[in-house]
């Protein structure tokens, strides 16, 4: 059955539909990834993710039919399921447009446009800011513009049963507390998410009970490796201090000593025991 759209709904509102399929349209460097992230990760569907899962190369153009195939395989079960979606890409062409509507329809659910308004000057400059892999030539860049620019006023007739401008949105706002929340929920790993990020934090565990009364310990593991580290709770909130346990630095104790850790850099150079810093022994004095 066919979606109704209600035309009293806020922008907002149109992209929290629970089952809506919403189509990011803007030429490269118009801000769409920068949009996406208001919405929860687990329901963008990125070309350039996917460039970066068939080819190893996220700007890689050699890859585009299986990119494309893969992106509606995954957007087939989605709509199946009734879940809504996002698609981070370009959409300038009608006919891909077209397809991707058709999809969204024959499952009944509402479709959105959801386009970048953003300056032609402001997206070549940040396009030209890019690695080199992820440039697109200024020309393109100005046609696919250009293509969005003239497909605008008919977009509705395409089929689209929203039509919505980013810049109608609050997009900061709403991506700022969307990962506020998420870091809430992530408590109590929040810290070790800030200061070594996300994917270290995936090797993480902190230890309960804590194996220092003083100290919040915890441990990185991955296979039969670990290293662990230790957290003041007193510690300054803006200068937080994570220490990572390393061999002692002099001859004659068997230690263990720390040694600050800062970054996923410094807590490589402890596992390998060499230590960018100081260690601090915990036995020498006592």
């Amino acid at each position: 059955m066919p979606h109704q759209p209600d035309r009293y709904l806020l922008p907002e509102d149109v992209l929290n539909l629970p089952n809506a399929l919403i189509l990011m349209l803007g030429a490269p460097g118009s801000g769409k990834t920068r949009t996406s992230r208001m919405f929860p990760p687990d329901i963008v569907l990125r070309a350039d993710d996917l460039r970066t899962l068939c080819a190893g190369d996220p700007g890689s153009q050699e890859a585009e039919g299986p990119v494309w195939q893969a992106l509606d395989t995954i957007l087939t079960a989605r709509l199946s399921l009734g879940l809504r979606t996002t698609i981070d890409a370009t959409n300038a062409e009608k006919d891909h447009r077209q397809k991707l509507v058709l999809a969204g329809r024959s499952h009944g659910a509402p479709v959105v446009a959801l386009v970048m308004g953003t300056a032609p000057s402001v997206a070549q400059t940040r396009n030209a800011a890019r690695p080199a892999n992820r440039q697109v030539p200024a020309d393109i860049t100005a046609d696919l513009h250009a293509q969005i620019v003239a497909a605008h006023p008919y977009l509705n007739k395409e089929g689209f049963d929203y039509v919505v401008f980013a810049e109608s949105l609050p997009v900061l706002g709403t991506a700022l507390e969307r990962l506020a929340q998420e870091e809430r929920a992530a408590e109590p790993i929040a810290d070790v998410h800030r200061v070594f990020g996300a994917a270290a934090a995936e090797l993480f565990d902190w230890e309960t009970p804590s194996r220092d009364p003083r100290f919040r310990t915890g441990v990185f593991g991955a296979g039969g490796e670990s290293l662990r580290v230790r957290w003041m709770d007193d510690a300054d909130p803006f200068d937080i201090r994570f220490e990572a346990i390393v061999s002692c630095p002099t001859d004659w104790c068997p230690g263990p000593a720390w040694t600050p850790v800062r970054s996923v850099y410094e807590l490589a150079a402890a596992h390998r025991n060499s230590p960018l810093d100081d260690s601090e022994c915990a036995r020498c004095d006592s």
